[in-house]
């Protein structure tokens, strides 16, 4: 196998496939990148067993050229030290032994045999979904930081998605907070939940100035955008109905400036311990308090509406809605309440996409 690349090419295929490269496996081969040069393109290919990663780099505009076709799967030392290369690189492969050219520059580098190397079986949909790359990125920011980061319930490590002609939605839990987001509709009946580190991934991966189409299977997803394919086992089992957590009405509305709201949770966050802090609206104003043994701090916020009771209190985690309000593009923001033992739903005032941000309440002794 003998071909040329650009410097630049290499580094946009490294920066692509770097992510999924770098978690570990128990399968030595996959320490590697599985490279196949072919007529009219070479073929990038990262696993760690669970997720993959397909970069094709195109021969077009003297960038990249095959001068013989194979298949070799280079250690990842040895593409890091490629990385620091500058121009036309030359790789040739024989055998075990991978030479690396530019200019005066000559490396020698030993490779991984590419029979040993599992083969990425991406399954073919009939019924793929495609959305903008902004509205992608939108839904995996609004929902992905809310997943469990333990693994006592590995289903909610992941965004359930639900396609129907109903409506699309995308919801993510820890159980603790819920986040939703939905968005368009689809002819057909199609639920599952991907690993929210796949998602994080794919956005960080891709082109969101282009196209990402998503091809669901049973028990696998792949994720295309321009010359990138990103596979990935789904989580099994069921997915929690979360909908009925969602109240249909409200008590009270609390209308407030989202940014002043937000700084507000994350000054007097650093003043406690656990991140819990109470609200109280009184008047003409919200109060954010927060106690601990031996400091306390408040501060005083004008609501722009509110058509609840007067001296209404809550606890919750700052942390929570803090990372709810940082999803939230909306000048303003809408907090309905039913009592203080109850889930409170936050939503944006003005918003593009259909979402919201469920929070529970912290019972206070």
């Amino acid at each position: 196998m003998k071909f040329l690349l650009s410097s630049e090419l290499v580094q946009e295929a490294m920066a692509k496939i770097d992510r999924v490269l770098k978690a570990k496996s128990s399968i030595p081969i996959l320490s590697g990148v599985l490279f196949e040069a072919k007529e009219n393109c070479i073929l990038l290919t990262a696993s760690d067993g669970t997720e993959s990663i397909i970069h094709r780099i195109p021969v077009e505009d003297g960038a990249a050229i095959i001068e013989k076709e194979g298949t070799s799967v280079f250690s990842k030392d040895c593409l890091d030290v490629v990385k620091k290369l500058k121009g036309l690189i030359t790789f040739e492969a024989e055998g075990h032994v991978l030479k690396i050219t530019q200019e005066k520059t000559n490396l020698e580098f030993s490779t991984l045999d590419p029979s040993e190397y599992p083969k990425i079986a991406i399954e073919q949909s009939s019924q793929p979904i495609t959305f903008s790359g902004k509205e992608f990125g939108e839904i995996v920011g609004k929902t992905a930081f809310a997943v469990a980061t333990s693994e006592v319930r590995p289903i909610l490590q992941g965004v359930n998605m639900t396609f129907s002609e109903n409506g699309n939605v995308f919801s993510s839990t820890d159980s603790h907070r819920l986040a939703q987001v939905k968005s368009g509709s689809f002819h057909g009946d199609i639920n599952i939940t991907v690993p929210a580190k796949t998602l994080v991934n794919t956005v960080k991966s891709f082109d969101l100035s282009s196209d990402v189409i998503l091809f669901p299977s049973d028990v696998n997803v792949a994720f295309a955008n321009r010359n990138t394919i990103f596979y990935s086992r789904l989580l099994e089992g069921a997915y929690p109905d979360t909908s009925r957590l969602i109240p249909r009405e409200y008590d009270s509305n609390l209308v407030l400036n989202k940014k002043e709201f937000q700084e507000s949770l994350e000054l007097l966050m650093l003043m406690t311990k656990n991140d819990v802090v109470k609200l109280k609206v009184d008047g003409l104003f919200v109060e954010i308090i927060a106690i601990e043994d031996l400091s306390k701090g408040s501060r005083q916020l004008a609501f722009e509406s509110y058509d609840g009771d007067e001296n209404f209190v809550i606890s919750f985690s700052a942390k929570f809605v803090s990372e709810a309000l940082k999803t939230m593009e909306s000048t303003s923001i809408t907090i309905g309440f039913n009592g203080n033992l109850r889930p409170f739903v936050i939503r944006p005032v003005e918003e593009d996409l259909s979402e919201l941000q469920l929070v529970l309440p912290v019972r206070m002794v």
